[in-house]
């Protein structure tokens, strides 16, 4: 399996920023190609998702996933439940020097395409800092 990492610095207070992606309903808005997610259970979420294959069509799919908060430390975290490429991650929102915050992202995958990977990684933070400081 194969971790990848990335960051980004929000002008928006850590706690505001973790209530945020703590809402699995705005997953879609900033997920890449999420279309939308909602809680079904405790710590259950189901997931549509348009996905773009190798042959660069693009197909529809639904799934379930797990996310768990641990709010002291901000951390949130997720992963499929099945699936093919056994995905999981977290995001950990900590305290920025400028009153802002720190948004770190790892996502653990045994997918081959790891420049997609990292590339969606990428687009789902650049639309995170954009949505959170927009307000």
């Amino acid at each position: 399996m194969t971790e990848y990492t990335d960051q980004i610095t929000i002008a928006m207070e850590p706690r505001l920023l973790f209530e945020y992606l703590s809402d699995v309903e705005n997953v879609s808005r900033y997920m890449p190609r999420v279309t939308a997610a909602h809680a079904i259970g405790d710590q259950a979420v189901e997931v549509h998702a348009r996905p773009r294959l190798a042959d660069g069509t693009e197909v529809d799919v639904t799934g379930t996933a797990w996310v768990r908060t641990n709010d002291p430390g901000r951390t949130l975290s997720w992963g499929s439940v099945g699936g093919r490429h056994n995905y999981r991650g977290t995001f950990d929102v900590d305290p920025h020097e400028d009153g802002g915050s720190r948004l770190y992202v790892r996502i653990n995958s045994e997918r081959a395409d790891g420049d997609a990977v990292r590339a969606g990684l990428r687009e789902a933070l650049v639309k995170i800092k954009e949505l959170a400081e927009r307000g």
